[in-house]
């Protein structure tokens, strides 16, 4: 798949940190699979992840913790 960020890089799989700021907390997902561009290191997730991501966000908020770090 061609990148639609760069529009010149090809993204294959692989891992990644995906972090996140919201309302002021700092959500940190390490080692998150993806299609990661070759040449921008543009990350793209699958809805499975995004799901999953959005989850631990909300348990994150619900917690009120100020820095939460989770591994997929």
């Amino acid at each position: 798949m061609k990148c639609v960020i760069c529009r010149t890089g090809e993204c294959s799989k692989g891992t990644t940190n995906f972090t996140h700021i919201l309302n002021g907390k700092l959500v940190v997902v390490k080692n998150v699979e993806a299609n990661i561009c070759n040449n921008c290191g543009e990350a793209y997730f699958d809805s499975d992840t995004v799901n999953y991501i959005q989850k631990k966000t909300e348990e994150v908020m619900a917690i009120n913790e100020q820095v939460e770090l989770f591994t997929v």
